[in-house]
């Protein structure tokens, strides 16, 4: 199957068209929903599979830009314990795609009696979690058919942006960003070509980042699992250290995700120290090291490939082409290996978890 006849691959090229509209979509509730959450103590996520991902992006903007602890909620406590959780000083923020999951809305109406400020991200507004929230951001992406959700995932990152700066009080033009975005999609495509081939025989790999990008390490992971049933498994690398490393030999596949550039030029060096050591002791053991980077430079020397991205102005935006990358990347090596990514085998669009 070529690749660019598939569902996937239409649908993972029609995101930064989305993107364009969500902020002026969704102006209303973002500023209903800021007023609303001025007491909220900390933030509460719940989510499953991809849409976690998405959460995992904005507990990381909402800690370090507005000093909200954000905690990444377990549904099974409510659905399987039956815990009564203290959420009225919350704000609870619920992701799926379909607005159809059954163990997410449970939290939700937990939430709600509880007197939580709840919102809601989904891609339909008439589903049932866009109705029970208290408020709802819609991703506004059309109906996804592919199973592997893309252009939902990228508009659940914008739309956790748009959030996260409502909440800061701020009104933040993107429209640059989002055009230089755009124009940049051809440049991604075919700095993929070359991994795509590399992982056509690959059965299992290592996905690897820190901070904000590392949201998209998991969603690297999980779209290389699905799509092309290669046992990825993305860690932060700071923990990768931790016990995991010890499984890394000569030929050890694993993909990096480095962005130039922090949330502010302080903590930029160290951030950038950070992803050059696990670059190095990756590469010291033996690892077949692909690094997918707008720092191109901060790897010379080394014996690392490299899958270079434009990058945006704060490592906010660079996920953006991070997420782009691994859509991609996937997509290609499924068809490479010759199975369909829009219809994996023993999976369905919404899955139902209770």
């Amino acid at each position: 199957m070529d690749y660019r006849n598939t569902r996937m691959w239409e649908e993972l090229n029609a995101a930064p068209a989305i993107l364009q509209t969500l902020a002026a979509k969704n102006a209303g509730v973002l500023d209903e929903i800021a007023k609303a959450a001025k007491g909220a103590l900390n933030a509460y996520t719940v989510a499953r599979g991809t849409s976690d991902h998405a959460m995992m992006y904005f507990k990381y903007l909402a800690e370090s830009i507005l000093g909200l602890p954000v905690a990444s909620g377990a549904p099974s406590v409510v659905t399987v314990y039956n815990a009564a959780l203290r959420l009225d000083r919350s704000l609870v923020v619920a992701c799926s795609q379909s607005g159809k999951a059954a163990d997410v809305m449970e939290v939700v109406r937990r939430a709600n009696d509880c007197g939580a400020v709840t919102v809601a991200i989904t891609n339909d507004e008439s589903s049932p979690l866009a109705k029970l929230a208290k408020f709802h951001l819609c991703c506004f992406a059309e109906e996804e058919k592919s199973v592997a959700a893309t252009k939902t995932f990228s508009a659940q990152l914008y739309l956790s942006m748009l959030l996260v700066s409502a909440l800061a009080g701020k009104k933040e033009d993107f429209s640059a960003f989002l055009h230089t975005f755009s124009s940049n999609v051809p440049t991604i495509d075919a700095a993929t070509d070359a991994a795509a081939a590399e992982f056509i025989s690959a059965e299992e790999c290592f996905l690897l980042s820190r901070g904000i990008s590392a949201a998209l390490a998991f969603e690297a992971g999980l779209k290389l699992q699905e799509t092309c049933y290669i046992k990825a498994r993305a860690y932060h690398s700071s923990d990768f250290y931790h016990g995991p490393m010890a499984m890394v030999g000569k030929g050890t596949k694993i993909v990096l995700f480095a962005s130039r550039r922090a949330l502010n030029e302080s903590s930029e060096q160290t951030h950038r120290e950070d992803y050059v050591k696990c670059a190095q002791k990756m590469l010291e053991l033996g690892a077949d090291l692909f690094i997918v980077t707008d720092d191109e430079g901060a790897f010379s020397g080394m014996a690392a490939k490299i899958i270079p991205v434009a990058g945006g102005g704060d490592e906010r935006l660079t996920a953006f082409y991070f997420a782009l990358a691994a859509q991609m990347l996937a997509c290609k090596v499924s068809c490479g290996k010759g199975l369909n990514p829009d219809s994996p085998r023993a999976l369905k669009k919404v899955t139902i978890t209770k």
